[in-house]
C-alpha cells in the first residue's frame, strides 16, 4: 500500500490554517460536499450525519467571538483504495470563547483523529473523521 504521509501533512497543515482562522468555505474547501454519508465525530460535540449537519457545525461559530489554537503531530497515512487515503495524527485543540464568562478558560486537550479521503477532481477530500480523546 502506498505511503501518503506526506500528502496528508500538507493537506492538515492547509486545513488546520482555516480552522485557527476560523474561515468556514476554507475549512468546507477541504470536504467531499457531494457525499450525504459523511461522519464527524468530534470530541467536543455529538456525531454528526450527512453534510448539512457539518456545514452547520462550521457555520455556526463565529471568528469575532472564539479563537482557536489547533495543532497536528505523528502523522501516517495510506492508499487502501484507489481513490481513498486511510490517515491517523494525534492533534491537540484549544477553543478560547472571549465573550463567554461562565467558561473563562479554554475547552480542548489531546486526542488521536482517524480519517479518510476520496480523491475528487480538484484534489483530496475528507469524508469521514473520528475523534478519540487519549484516556
Amino acid at each position: 500500500m502506498t505511503n501518503m504521509t506526506h500528502a496528508v501533512e500538507q493537506i492538515l497543515t492547509d486545513y488546520v490554517l482555516r480552522w485557527n482562522d476560523f474561515d468556514a468555505d476554507g475549512m468546507i474547501s477541504f470536504w467531499d460536499t457531494d457525499d450525504e454519508g459523511i461522519i464527524y465525530v468530534a470530541e467536543e460535540i455529538e456525531t454528526l450525519h450527512g453534510w448539512n449537519a457539518l456545514e452547520g457545525y462550521f457555520r455556526a461559530s463565529d471568528p469575532e467571538f472564539s479563537d482557536h489554537l489547533i495543532t497536528v503531530r505523528d502523522v501516517k497515512a495510506r492508499i487502501i483504495a484507489p481513490d481513498v487515503i486511510q490517515a491517523f495524527w494525534n492533534m491537540s485543540w484549544n477553543i478560547y470563547f472571549i465573550t463567554e464568562k461562565l467558561y473563562p478558560k479554554p475547552i480542548g486537550g489531546d486526542v488521536r483523529v482517524t480519517a479518510l479521503l476520496r480523491r475528487k477532481e480538484d484534489g483530496w477530500k475528507f469524508f469521514h473523521w473520528i475523534e478519540g480523546p487519549i484516556a
